[in-house]
C-alpha cells in the first residue's frame, strides 16, 4: 500500500471556469424550478463546486458570451443554490452579482428579476453587491 499525498482541496477549486464547466452548470440551471437538492447537485456532479460560488467577479466574464435567457437562468440558479444548499454561501462574492453586471450591460436586467432575487434570497449583497 502507498502513502499518496493530500492536498486540500478539489482539484477544480485551482481552475477557471472554463466553457465545458459553464455548459455544465446552463444545463442544470435549465432543469432547476423553485428547489436545488444535493441530490441533484450530485446526479449533475456538481457536489464539490461549492467553490464557484466564491470566484473572482472577472471569472465570469466567460458567460458574457451566452444568451440573455442562460444568464438569467443561471442567476436563478446561483441565488437558490446559496439559499437552499447548506454550505454554498456566496456573500459578496457571489456569482449572481457578476452575472447581473453582465445583463445591465445589455440593459437587459429587468425589475422582475430584481424583486424575484431580492424575495429568494438571505444573502444582503444580491443582485448588485457591496456598496463599497
Amino acid at each position: 500500500m502507498g502513502v499518496g499525498v493530500w492536498e486540500p482541496g478539489d482539484k477544480a477549486e485551482n481552475n477557471e471556469v472554463d466553457a465545458i464547466l459553464l455548459a455544465r452548470l446552463i444545463k442544470f440551471a435549465r432543469l432547476v424550478g423553485d428547489t436545488v437538492t444535493s441530490a441533484a447537485l450530485r446526479e449533475h456532479q456538481l457536489e464539490s463546486a461549492h467553490w464557484l460560488m466564491t470566484l473572482e467577479a472577472d471569472t465570469w466574464a466567460l458567460a458574457n458570451d451566452l444568451a440573455s435567457k442562460d444568464l438569467v437562468r443561471l442567476i436563478r440558479f446561483f441565488t437558490l443554490l446559496e439559499a437552499q444548499i447548506s454550505g454554498w454561501d456566496a456573500g459578496k462574492r457571489s456569482p449572481v452579482i457578476a452575472l447581473v453586471k453582465l445583463l445591465q450591460a445589455r440593459n437587459e436586467f429587468d425589475p422582475a428579476l430584481r424583486k424575484w432575487i431580492k424575495a429568494n434570497t438571505d444573502n444582503r449583497y444580491l443582485p448588485y453587491g457591496s456598496v463599497l
